[in-house]
C-alpha cells in the first residue's frame, strides 16, 4: 500500500497501530504519531515515530488554541525555559511505606558494620552468599537476605530488590 492510500485509510477512523498527527512536547512540532492505546473511539494515548517518545495524545488544534489563548506561537523549535516547580508540588514530599521505612533502617543499621572496599560488584553472573555485600549500579550498596534458584533477594536503601543471579 503507498503512503497516498495509507494515509487516507488512517484519516477515516483512528484504530490502535494507525497514524494520526499529534503534537510532539518532547520535539515542539506537531508530527506523525501511531496510535498506542483508545477509549471507545477517542486516542488517548500515541507513540511518536521521530523521537519514540510515548505520550498523551494531543490534537494539533488542541495545541494551537491553547497557544492561542496564551499569546504565543506554537512550536518552531522555540527553546523551552526551565518552569519553576508549582508550590503545591514543591510543598508535597512523597509518603513512603511504613514498609520502606523498616527496610531502611534496617539497611542502615547492617551498612553501619559492613565494610564497602569488600563490596562485590553486581552482575548477572555472580554467585552471591548469605550476608555478602554487593555494590549494585543502580541500587547502590545491598546485602544478600536470600538466595534461590537462579535468584536472590538483596535489600538496599530502597527496599527489597530481587534480582537474578548465576546466569
Amino acid at each position: 500500500m503507498t503512503g497516498i492510500h495509507r494515509r487516507a485509510l488512517d484519516t477515516a477512523l483512528p484504530a490502535v497501530g494507525r497514524d494520526v498527527e499529534a503534537w510532539c512536547a518532547k520535539c515542539g512540532f506537531a508530527l506523525e504519531h501511531v496510535i498506542v492505546a483508545m477509549v471507545g473511539q477517542t486516542v488517548v494515548q500515541v507513540r511518536c515515530r521521530t523521537c519514540g517518545g510515548t505520550h498523551k495524545y494531543k490534537s494539533t488544534r488542541e495545541v494551537a488554541a491553547a497557544a492561542a489563548k496564551a499569546g504565543r506561537q506554537p512550536g518552531a523549535g522555540e527553546a523551552k525555559a526551565p518552569r519553576a516547580p508549582a508550590a503545591s508540588k514543591a510543598a508535597k514530599v512523597p509518603q513512603e511505606s511504613a514498609e520502606v521505612r523498616a527496610a531502611r533502617a534496617l539497611w542502615q543499621r547492617k551498612m553501619a558494620t559492613a565494610d564497602r572496599a569488600r563490596a562485590t560488584r553486581y552482575a548477572a553472573s555472580i554467585q552471591p552468599m548469605l550476608g555478602e555485600l554487593v555494590d549494585h549500579a543502580a541500587f547502590g550498596f545491598g546485602i544478600v537476605e536470600q538466595t534461590m534458584d537462579g535468584k536472590a533477594q538483596f535489600l538496599f536503601e530502597q527496599g527489597y530488590k530481587v534480582l537474578i543471579t548465576g546466569r
